[in-house]
């Protein structure tokens, strides 16, 4: 009996999608862009709507055509459920703190039942109900993407661009240092064994790289392997080193890596992105520019390169029951809590800086696309003193109260010499009670409005 409900909620599910009755939304964004904060955000604005009186823009609440929101059960059921309460029960602690970051593919379901306000709908229902399901999943593997269009030799050479550039350069060297002294010994009969040895200092290096705050890390199961821990398909990495690779080793790296390309990254991608209708790309721009120039210029290569990977089109009925594409996008600069109002502006304008070069197939494509500076649960305070000085309050990490001054946002993207005076934002902890729902948020609203708003009239 539960395969035939199945079979019957994923035909439902079918029908509505051909119907645009149903939307698949794909967060999209490098480890630490604040996926999970955004979407219990989200679902707290959406949950708790019609009690809310800071949804100003999201047209159909404003307008009271919302009759209500629920979460609902998803018939993917290979798929963990993405975990809305123990996020909130992070939140609204006694010391408060950040739900967990995400470390595998995870979904939840939201069903919003409305009134229509125009067309047929509108005049033959009373209500209709839209279906939205939220897919998240690590920043790490979507960085997966971009391999599938390389060969082993290719990857290679770019990763031996990053490895030349500072910092990496000297975060390499214990392992540049073990892959030189075994590749001078390398045996066909030992091979395996001494690409094991290679590889766990491949990942050493790379998980310092993530600790630094680096973005571009590939392969990405390197870093967060989920059940791929300790199998030989993760015991591979690139060629950095200018002489030939040895022939013990050779066939066997270039064997791996397609093997990693065929049976891990490409059922990832068509489980899950070749389904999605909708799309946010969360950055972390403030992260980025308290990194430093490097990490700053990485954060842009990394989001070009996952950009050139989506499948972004129009979507006919046709398409939309059979070949899903990406028809609406909405890139969202994160954590614009630890700025000042006045700021966002500015925020948004070094995020359009950021992606200009990966939106221009949206613009070739026509894909409507919007630019937006939000924070998903809004942890802090902004106050003007009497002498006119703008501070941010919130709680830091000792638990205290404090109070900082406007921290520096540039105006545009940063020069060579602007990042000598380097950039520093607060990193405020939650504050709240369940009696706090819905949590506080900036621009929620927008942007709901902007990705979902046009399937609820």
């Amino acid at each position: 009996m539960s395969r035939i409900k199945q079979f019957k909620s994923q035909t439902r599910d079918l029908i509505h999608r051909g119907f645009d009755r149903h939307i698949k939304l794909a967060v999209t964004g490098l480890s630490g862009a604040g996926k999970t904060a955004l979407i219990t955000g989200v679902l707290e604005q959406l949950l708790y709507a019609n009690e809310s009186q800071n949804l100003p823009y999201f047209n159909v609440r404003q307008h009271q055509r919302l009759i209500g929101c629920r979460l609902h059960t998803s018939p993917n059921w290979d798929t963990p459920r993405f975990d809305y309460e123990k996020a909130v029960e992070c939140l609204t602690s006694a010391q408060g703190k950040w739900p967990a970051s995400t470390r595998d593919v995870s979904e939840i379901r939201v069903e919003l039942k409305y009134h229509p306000e125009r067309g047929i709908a509108g005049r033959v229902l009373d209500e209709r109900r839209l279906t939205v399901d939220i897919i998240d999943y690590p920043g790490e593997w979507l960085l997966d993407l971009p391999l599938l269009s390389l060969t082993y030799r290719q990857w290679s050479e770019k990763q031996r661009t990053l490895i030349d550039s500072t910092p990496r350069q000297e975060m390499a060297e214990v392992w540049l240092k073990k892959l030189y002294e075994l590749s001078e010994v390398a045996t066909e009969d030992n091979a395996e064994n001494q690409l094991k040895i290679v590889a766990s200092a491949y990942r050493a290096y790379l998980s310092e790289c993530k600790t630094r705050g680096l973005k571009l890390l590939q392969p990405g199961r390197l870093v967060l392997p989920g059940e791929l821990e300790g199998t030989p398909s993760l015991d591979f990495f690139p060629w950095p080193l200018k002489q030939p690779i040895p022939n013990a080793w050779q066939g066997l790296l270039e064997q791996k890596f397609e093997y990693y390309k065929e049976h891990v990254i490409k059922p990832f991608y068509q489980n899950y992105f070749r389904h999605f209708n909708r799309q946010l790309i969360l950055v972390d721009v403030l992260g980025a520019l308290e990194g430093g120039e490097s990490h700053f210029d990485e954060l842009k290569l990394a989001l070009t390169e996952i950009m050139q990977s989506f499948n972004y089109g129009q979507n006919s009925l046709l398409k939309r029951l059979f070949s899903p594409q990406i028809d609406k996008v909405a890139f969202v600069a994160t954590k614009t809590d630890s700025i000042i109002p006045s700021d966002h502006t500015k925020l948004t304008g070094l995020l359009n800086a950021l992606t200009l070069e990966g939106r221009q197939q949206l613009q070739f494509e026509r894909i409507p696309f919007e630019l937006f500076s939000v924070a998903g649960v809004s942890t802090s305070q902004w106050k003007q003193l009497k002498n006119g000085t703008n501070v941010l309050e919130g709680i830091d990490e000792s638990g205290a109260l404090v109070r900082v001054g406007a921290p520096h946002v540039p105006g545009r993207l940063p020069a060579k010499d602007d990042w000598q005076q380097g950039y520093v934002y607060p990193h405020f902890l939650p504050n709240f009670t369940l009696a706090d729902s819905p949590l506080p948020h900036i621009r929620l609203d927008k942007l709901l409005n902007a990705v979902i708003g046009d399937k609820l009239r």
